[in-house]
Formats: structure tokens, sequence, C-alpha cells
């Protein structure tokens, strides 16, 4: 047991030898930790991380209907890939990387050492670690850090941003949303979600779409929870998140207040290629969004009669 253990821990220290990776870990579907390599601060941020991690798994893997083959999630100070172990989809293969890093190295690494972590852990019986122990101290700091009540701790968390879009900046990020599906004949949809996984506008090539699917909310729910993942693990914000499937690839942008879900077919296009249109439309609707918070609400001008009824 010990030595398929020590096995597994020299198979993760390899992704260490790439350039900008911080952390390789190995755990469960359902959070659980085999084995974890790179530099951590304490027990806490190591489970949190892996049930985390798991969380976003498990709605990628439903998005995907089974057939993920990573998940890429791409913050200012950190990112992440999540993967399953090839055919073994109840495990759950994490790395932690600086913003700059080599992603082809990383998905070489995965295609040569996969295959003999698979194999080292189905030498394994079983893996289940036993359940964490707390003492009554631990148990008090944790309650602790549920209390809600006025006066109580205050801590930092992630701020949610509510989105007003007014007639003309809607018909505005239509436009854009249109023009990226004429660019680029690989979408197949393209979804504007709200706050909380409402739908608040579908586009594909032959109809337009009201209704909220469980796909827009999978989506909603991934990106939400790699926002709560990379503020706890490095106080960052998420920038973008792709899903890369059997047949599909999904993008996924938080645009403050929504969320826009871009559904593309595999093809013959380049990803760089793909992306640089994608992230300029991005801009784009990023441009729209921020001048109509600017634009200070318009306030008739009261006539002289008006003025002086309105002082009764």
């Amino acid at each position: 047991m010990r030595k398929v253990l020590n096995d597994i821990k020299c198979y993760l220290e390899k992704f260490r030898e790439i350039y900008g990776v911080e952390t390789a870990i190995l755990s469960q579907k359902d959070g659980f930790p085999i084995s974890i390599v790179g530099v951590w601060l304490s027990e806490n941020e190591i489970f949190g991380v892996c049930s985390s991690s798991s969380a976003i798994y498990a709605a990628a893997q439903q998005l995907s209907r089974g057939l993920l083959n990573y998940l890429f999630i791409e913050g200012n100070r950190v990112n992440m890939v999540i993967s399953p172990l090839q055919d073994l989809r109840e495990f759950c293969f994490t790395i932690v990387t600086r913003p700059r890093v080599n992603l082809g190295a990383i998905f070489l690494k995965m295609r040569e050492n996969f295959f003999l972590l698979r194999n080292a852990l189905l030498n394994l019986s079983d893996i289940k670690p036993p359940l964490r122990k707390f003492t009554e101290e631990e148990l008090k700091n944790i309650l602790r850090s549920f209390l809600v009540k006025p006066g109580g701790e205050e801590f930092d968390g992630i701020k949610h941003e509510m989105l007003e879009l007014n007639g003309e900046t809607f018909e505005s990020i239509r436009r854009s949303l249109e023009e990226l599906l004429t660019l680029i004949r690989e979408i197949e949809t393209v979804s504007l979600i709200y706050e909380g996984g409402y739908l608040v506008l579908s586009l594909s090539r032959n109809s337009e779409c009201s209704e909220t699917s469980s796909g827009d909310v999978l989506a909603y729910s991934l990106m939400d929870t790699a926002t709560r993942l990379m503020w706890i693990t490095k106080k960052t914000v998420v920038r973008r998140l792709m899903c890369d499937c059997r047949n599909y690839m999904y993008f996924i942008y938080d645009l403050g207040g929504c969320v826009l879900v871009i559904k593309t077919v595999k093809g013959h296009i380049k990803l760089g290629f793909l992306r640089l249109i994608i992230n300029s439309c991005i801009n784009k609707i990023r441009n729209i969004l921020r001048e109509s918070k600017m634009k200070k609400p318009v306030i008739p001008k009261v006539s002289a009669l008006e003025d002086f009824q309105l002082s009764f």
C-alpha cells in the first residue's frame, strides 16, 4: 500500500518539473485527497481545494454528459487544470499553476503519466482515507465561521454584482453575439445567463431561445464554484473557464452580474485563433456594459407650471 502511494507521488512530482506548475493533486471525486505534491499552508486548505475541485469536476461531468477531457480555469494570479484520470472517472486530477504556463507541456505530461497513475490506482484495494477528526476547539472555530448575526465577525468574501440591462444595451450585446456567430462557424450556441442561472438570451444559427436549460444552470454553477475556489486558494478572480469535451468545447466568461457561455463544435480551427476572436468579442461586450453603467439617468426638464404644482 505504502509503495503504491509513493509511486503515485513520484508520478505527480513529474508535473512539478514543468515551469509554472505549483501543485499537483490526485483525489477521489467525492473530495478525499489521495496524494498531493506542492506547497500548502494548512491541512484545511488541502481539504478545501479538494472538495471545491470535486464539486467543479462533478458539474463539468454533467455538462459534458460524462465525456469530459479536461477543465481549464484561468484566473488573474493562478490557473487550474481539472481532469478525469482516463477511464477511471471516479478520480479527479487537479493542477495549480502560475498565470503564464506552457499548457502544451502539461497536456503532454498528462498523456505520458496518466496510464502509469491508472495502473497504480488499480493496485490499491481500499484508498479511501479515514474520516477527519476534530477537537472540541476546532469544532467551535468551524461553527463560529458560519455566524451571520449582526455584530459578528466579518470575513472577506465574494461580492456579486447586480446587472441591469436597458433596451439599448441589450440590443448592442445581441449584435455583438450575432457577429461572433458569423465570424466563427464552429459556434453552436451562445448564451447570456443572469445571476442565479436565469437565461437572458440564447442565440444559435437558426433560432433564438429564452427558456433556461439544464446546461445553462450547470455552466453558471461551474463559474460560480470556480470563482469561490479561486478566492479560497489565491484571493483572485476568474477570467474565463474552458471545458473540453469529446465533441464540444465550452468557453465561459464572467461579465460581472452575468455569465456568457459559448458552445463550439470541435473542428479544424486552431484553439489559439478561436480564443483570440472570442476574447475580442468579450472585450467589446465588457466595454458596452461599462459604458452603460457610466451613463447617468436622463431627468426630464420640468416646466415652470409643473414646478409650481410640484411645490404644493
